[in-house]
């Protein structure tokens, strides 16, 4: 496939080049992959705003609505290309400072699989690093940042991991192995926010209930999608800091339960009683064996970012977590907001019916 731009063993590589992104005088390039996916937009959204960079928003289709609104931000070019086609990456990569790279394991459901599948994303991993490795030999490439997932707060009862985490350390060790471990910058992100609301009738917020997959007596780490943007920004900002490093993030340390009560205080008190349900493990295992697997990973070993190490870093470099409570006031008030517009609509109906 080709890249278009649309306008609407231990390998040893040569030590890190010197020129980095804070001798540069002309705007970096830095690419990012996978670039309509929640990560992505808010990858491309915090780097657009930081007006620091060229960013080249790579998207199997660019004609598509959200490759369309990203192509509408400052700073931004929307390309085509595809993880699985490494050809169509080593010319979106072409002349680039950094990368973001982001894989991913969901492949379409199917009964008796799910969605996840192993080697998907593994050979997206694969081809990714490939390509890497020779933009590094060609001498442009200076800083690549790889989105994987927080590792265990108990290392000792991590086996059995859900297969969507272990890809992302598998490619991890495919990036040491081929000496890109001095270029790179690993980010490792706990679940999102954003899970507690998917389009599941089951797993969907609601004034009475907070759906969750793990128990709800159970510390569960969580993080606003929009918080990996403001870290990755920060992070290809700071180099010299962070190449070589890889970083746990989380937003939030809550059980669910909490969670729950956190939500009912932001309806307000006079809000009806909020219950944290859990979606029967048995019932995950057939829709989504390996989220199942995910839950009982998180119950067993837990995910093991430093919150309070976390905070004092992102005063350091200028970045405000999101707190899980400001993203259900945000979410609270997009509920009101729209509740009112229905009402509004309806009165007009009436109206005109009178």
């Amino acid at each position: 496939m080709d890249c278009r731009f649309h306008s609407d063993a231990l390998y040893k590589i040569q030590s890190p080049p010197k020129n980095t992104f804070e001798e540069q005088r002309t705007k970096p390039v830095i690419a990012v992959t996978m670039a309509t996916s929640r990560q992505g937009v808010s990858v491309v959204n915090h780097l657009s705003k930081s007006n620091l960079f060229s960013i080249r928003a790579i998207t199997r289709d660019p004609l598509s609505q959200g490759s369309k609104q990203l192509a509408k931000l400052p700073n931004v070019q929307v390309l085509e290309g595809d993880l699985l086609e490494p050809q169509s990456l080593e010319k979106c990569f072409a002349g680039v400072y950094g990368v973001f790279g982001n894989t991913t394991p969901t492949k379409g459901w199917a009964l008796g699989r799910g969605s996840i599948v192993r080697e998907y994303e593994l050979q997206q991993g694969r081809n990714l690093v490939d390509v890497l490795k020779r933009t590094i030999e060609e001498g442009s490439l200076k800083h690549f940042v790889f989105s994987s997932v927080c590792k265990a707060k108990d290392p000792l009862k991590s086996d059995p991991a859900p297969s969507h985490f272990s890809n992302k350390w598998s490619i991890e060790e495919y990036i040491f192995v081929n000496g890109l471990k001095e270029f790179s910058t690993i980010l490792r992100p706990v679940s999102y926010f954003e899970n507690f609301d998917s389009d599941l009738p089951s797993v969907k917020i609601s004034e009475k209930s907070f759906p969750g997959v793990v128990k709800g007596d159970k510390v569960w780490q969580t993080i606003a999608v929009d918080d990996i943007g403001l870290w990755a920004n920060a992070i290809f900002k700071k180099p010299r800091k962070f190449l070589g490093q890889a970083l746990n993030l989380a937003g939030a340390e809550l059980t669910g339960n909490e969670m729950a009560e956190a939500w009912q205080k932001v309806q307000g008190y006079d809000s009806q009683s909020v219950r944290y349900s859990m979606v029967p493990r048995t019932l995950m295992n057939f829709i989504e064996h390996d989220i199942a697997q995910m839950a009982s990973w998180i119950e067993r070993a837990g995910y093991g970012a430093n919150l309070q190490e976390l905070h004092e870093l992102a005063d350091e470099l200028g970045i405000t977590m999101t707190s899980f409570t400001s993203w259900l006031n945000k979410k609270a008030i997009l509920r009101n907001s729209l509740r009112n517009s229905h009402y509004i609509d309806l009165h007009k109906i009436l109206g005109m019916a009178n």
